[in-house]
């Protein structure tokens, strides 16, 4: 781990939101109850080539940027030569999507499991073992969540779930949701609010069979100097030191989860959800934690660049991700 010392760039925090209007959302909202899922997806095309061309000049730049990352350190073989446009369009299709599944229209028959840990999750979640998911924002990472809520998890009980979320960055959307369905707000933890109390909480979800979701893809907007520093497509970036301190002091197995649409454009959207074991596990001591955080992490970056590299224009970090904003002056601990 390496303590950055930074450039002042902007954090992605600082950053406003992009879907920020409370009054077109609710419109969205609105839509999304009475108009068929199909014909709301097919209308995000011309919405999303109208932000392509007036949107914020930033969103096109970070995107190119991104883009243009990912065709250089894959040589080309994932994609030509870079395509804003589609990423907003996926985009778009990502935001009606998820109020389509906190609204009830996205069920289990529009997920696709695989052959991988997923059927270890299954089978621990039916012994009432729980688990900590680190996932990012590659696909529709709440796609799991809205699912859980509507006892949806192909588990033969409910299964509880919290969600450690900055709700302040996308505050106009998490409002939103929550008019939609209360439910997308129950058990979010700001990461702000954690502490001793608050893990024990944690810990309670995991020794009841839940499930603790925290994504680590961004580093952390009140404390962004605590981070890890490592190579992600080719380039060094920071990621998020407390997402993987919290997976490490939970008493659970750790799995990475992503669930992206199968393809870039659906009008009936089918999505693949897929689960990875991590390899790195923390029954060790305090001495050895920190090392197996760091190891945690570069296992979360090699599942990070596959999905990029095979969905690549379903990654929804719109700032810039190679950026090293000023880091603040408190000691990471070990």
């Amino acid at each position: 781990m390496k303590k950055t010392e930074g450039s002042g760039s902007t954090h992605w925090s600082k950053e406003k939101e992009i879907v920020k209007s409370n009054r077109s959302l609710k419109f969205l909202m609105m839509l999304v109850d009475k108009m068929p899922l199909p014909m709301l997806l097919l209308n995000t095309v011309p919405v999303a080539f109208f932000f392509y061309l007036f949107g914020p000049r930033r969103v096109r730049d970070v995107v190119l940027q991104y883009q243009t990352q990912l065709i250089e350190f894959s040589n080309r073989k994932v994609l030509k030569h870079p395509n804003v446009y589609r990423q907003i369009l996926s985009f778009s299709e990502c935001v009606v999507e998820k109020m389509a599944a906190w609204a009830g229209k996205l069920n289990l028959d529009s997920v696709t499991f695989h052959d991988d840990s997923v059927v270890e999750l299954k089978r621990q979640l039916a012994d009432c073992k729980g688990a900590v998911l680190i996932a990012s924002h590659i696909g529709n990472m709440e796609l799991l969540r809205c699912l859980a809520s509507y006892n949806q998890t192909d588990v033969q009980r409910e299964v509880p779930v919290a969600a450690i979320m900055e709700t302040d960055i996308t505050l106009q959307f998490n409002n939103t949701l929550r008019d939609l369905n209360p439910r997308s707000q129950l058990d979010i933890v700001s990461p702000v609010d954690i502490d001793i109390g608050t893990m024990a909480k944690l810990q309670d979800i995991i020794d009841e069979g839940g499930l603790v979701v925290v994504a680590a893809d961004r580093t952390s907007a009140s404390s962004p100097g605590r981070s890890l520093e490592h190579p992600f497509l080719g380039k060094q970036a920071l990621f998020p030191y407390g997402s993987f301190l919290l997976a490490s002091l939970l008493n659970a197995p750790i799995y990475f989860v992503t669930a992206v649409r199968q393809k870039t454009f659906m009008l009936w959207p089918k999505y693949n959800m897929f689960v990875t074991k991590a390899a790195t596990s923390f029954d060790c001591s305090r001495k050895e934690r920190m090392e197996r955080i760091d190891s945690l992490c570069k296992e979360f970056i090699r599942e990070l660049e596959r999905y990029c590299e095979r969905y690549p224009y379903q990654w929804y970090n719109f700032f810039d991700f190679w950026a090293h904003p000023e880091p603040d002056q408190g000691k990471i601990p070990s």
